[in-house]
């Protein structure tokens, strides 16, 4: 392993073993967990505190509000007082308030735990790809990014169906339950898996005039604000896909829940093809531009095909699976490359290079999903190929034109 210089000796002494990167993997997984295994419970929640829907819905949305928000504020906390501090604050009001979510007795006293835990988790997020960046260079970088985006890109995929199974055992309070003990057994982990990463001479105030410098810094680094791009637009396809596919596939082409669950665990798996691919080609020293490049290009193959089978009107699950199945896999190549390009440039605001990375692809998720379901009519894929399309060729022309050069500086 090769560290960056100036990184601690004592959080380098931890970082190559398995239970290391699960705690990574663990830290990654809570946001995407918290918002997607409450969606099977809208409906119970809207009757047990007997609450309007859109005030039931808006326990997803408020969540996403607080995560998309909160790393603005938290990436140069996290530059000032270290990772492990913020860490652990975070991960403290996130175990609380997922507590209070589960014993809320209103819609409102849940709408108000839910805002502070998506703020608590957005603080979490960042945290991972700034200790990647603390302390890992090149190749070694390249496969912890790609195994924390495999888990952050997966969560959200197999959440519903998490959130589904406990609903099966218990009600719509044992999800915030459940999601207050993993709370707590990372925080257990982080006090014992974890030293400090962010060395004391990289340490950066908190005067206004510090952290605008360094928000401007990075918003005209070409590699941070392309690259943040780049993920952004590829996160508009994937959650284009979240959001549609219940409709498209039980409601258009009548397939029953468990079919579903099946078809979505399927496609979900291409983030796993694509990831191991691209750690089997990092160890072989792979050159990065060629595979973003490669992977882009299938990436617009599949999204154009799905927009041609739309058009055709030639569609059926197991079509348009296998379809958005090649895009993922796609994925699962190019985004750890873009995560880190995205902050590599940036060592010493590491945290803020992160949440401007977390911020961005949040952003343009939300868009690409309420997007397609808007655009969605008539039992037809044209919606979610033409959202995967649009940000398939856009990601391309951005990187073609713009980043290719910067892969690998």
């Amino acid at each position: 392993m090769t560290a960056p210089c100036g990184a601690p000796a004592m959080a380098r002494s931890n970082v190559n073993g398995l239970g290391f990167t699960l705690f990574l993997a663990a830290l990654t997984a809570l946001p995407p967990l918290s918002i997607d295994m409450a969606l099977p419970s809208l409906a119970l929640i809207q009757a047990d505190l007997h609450a309007p829907q859109t005030k039931a819905a808006a326990a997803i949305a408020i969540f996403i509000a607080g995560f998309s928000t909160a790393p603005i504020v938290v990436g140069p906390l996290a530059d000032r007082f270290g990772r492990k501090a913020v860490m652990l604050v975070g991960l403290a009001v996130f175990t609380l308030t997922a507590a209070g979510s589960a014993l809320a007795p209103s819609i409102d006293a849940l709408l108000a735990f839910r805002l502070v835990q998506g703020a608590s988790a957005g603080a979490v997020g960042i945290l991972p790809r700034a200790i990647i960046r603390d302390l890992f260079e090149g190749r070694e970088a390249r496969l912890h990014l790609a195994a924390v985006s495999l888990v952050f890109s997966v969560a959200p995929l197999i959440a519903p169906a998490l959130g589904a199974g406990i609903l099966f055992v218990g009600s719509w309070r044992l999800i915030f339950g459940v999601l207050t003990c993993v709370g707590a057994m990372v925080t257990a982990a982080a006090l014992v898996l974890f030293n400090e990463s962010h060395s004391a001479e990289n340490r950066r105030n908190l005067k206004p005039s510090t952290i605008l410098a360094g928000y401007r810094r990075a918003l005209t680094n070409r590699a941070c604000v392309g690259f943040s791009l780049l993920g952004g637009l590829l996160f508009a396809g994937l959650f284009a896909y979240v959001n549609v596919s219940p409709l498209l596939y039980m409601q258009g082409y009548g397939v029953s829940k468990s079919g579903f669950a099946g078809l979505f665990a399927i496609t979900a798996s291409g983030v796993i093809v694509g990831s191991t691919i691209n750690a089997w080609l990092l160890n072989r020293h792979a050159n990065p531009k060629a595979v973003v490049g490669a992977a882009l290009a299938v990436e617009c193959l599949a999204a154009l095909a799905l927009l041609g089978v739309g058009f055709a009107g030639l569609g059926s699950a197991l079509i348009v699976a296998a379809l958005v199945m090649v895009y993922i896999s796609a994925f699962g190549l190019i985004y750890p490359n873009a995560a880190h390009e995205a902050v590599h440039p940036l060592p010493e605001i590491a945290g803020l290079a992160s949440a401007v990375l977390i911020t961005v692809q949040m952003l343009f998720g939300a868009l690409g999903g309420l997007a397609a379901a808007a655009l969605y009519h008539d039992a037809s894929p044209l919606a979610l190929g033409a959202i995967m399309s649009a940000a398939a060729l856009a990601a391309a022309a951005l990187y073609a034109l713009w980043l290719r050069g910067k892969v690998g500086e």
